[in-house]
């Protein structure tokens, strides 16, 4: 269907985005360290729904490198908790993992498991929900300056009856973090201003449910980068920001990164 291959396009595209800067860590002559960007995204698709994102298995490297290695030759699977139903995901590219990931359901956990040199790395979380973006206008409003701003205005309403986090991801590698302790149950309708886009740019805001801790992990990766408030930098750490993933062969052996399972609500905006 037409429909559920642009939802796929589209989520896959944001989520490449979000985890396209791996993390490039001056560990001096410390061994290189795993470092994982497990993002994957759920859009129920107007019934017809579509689960797509990536494992991405890199190692760390000097700071100042130009490139980053990959992880090459690791075992990937994903794990349903409930059914103890196990999904072995298969190795696109050298350390990308995209394809064999099963479809998504709420209220129930699930395990990523990674083997890599001999040693295993775990991480288990749950889909989180999403709030639904409400409209995205252009606005003529400006912080600094008005030849060089973009004013977008966006609205969304909160997922009822819980506290969530959520994670909007603006496009140009630029990301914000939003709890809804002040506008719980309601929504929001806040500004965000582009630099540099031009009439006819199409712009996609995606909206992303995270929990507490990834909430957390993401503000010091922004606030670590310089970038924290909304600027771009994201995956791009000068320290090492533990995630979520356990070495159970060798818990010293840690590996750096996050697994997240995310419902997403994306809409796109042109530029006049």
């Amino acid at each position: 269907m037409l429909v559920k291959k642009i939802a796929r396009i589209l989520i896959l595209g944001v989520l490449f985005i979000a985890c396209e800067d791996p993390i490039d860590v001056d560990l001096e002559t410390s061994e290189p360290r795993l470092v994982v960007d497990a993002i994957i995204g759920y859009n129920f698709n107007d019934g017809e729904p579509v689960t797509a994102g990536e494992v991405k298995l890199t190692l760390t490297a000097p700071f100042f490198d130009q490139e980053v290695p990959a992880a090459e030759n690791a075992t990937v699977l994903l794990r349903d908790e409930t059914t103890e139903e196990t999904y072995p995901l298969q190795e696109n590219e050298p350390g990308i993992f995209r394809e064999g990931i099963p479809d998504l359901e709420f209220n129930r956990a699930y395990s990523l498991i990674i083997t890599y040199n001999n040693e295993t790395y775990t991480a288990t979380t749950q889909l989180m929900r999403s709030g639904t973006i409400e409209s995205v206008t252009q606005g003529d409003g400006f912080l600094i300056d008005e030849e060089e701003e973009t004013e977008v205005i966006i609205s969304f309403k909160d997922v009822v009856g819980e506290r969530n986090y959520y994670l909007f991801a603006f496009g140009f590698n630029n990301f914000l973090v939003s709890d809804d302790e002040y506008y719980m149950d309601n929504g929001l309708t806040f500004s965000y201003y582009y630099e540099e886009v031009e009439p006819g740019d199409l712009l996609t805001i995606t909206l992303l449910g995270i929990d507490k801790d990834f909430a957390a992990y993401t503000e010091q990766i922004l606030t670590q980068s310089g970038e924290n408030g909304g600027g771009g930098g994201f995956g791009v750490a000068p320290a090492n920001v533990r995630g979520n993933l356990y070495n159970t062969t060798n818990p010293e052996n840690y590996a750096l990164g996050y697994f997240a399972l995310s419902e997403t609500d994306i809409a796109l905006i042109r530029i006049e």
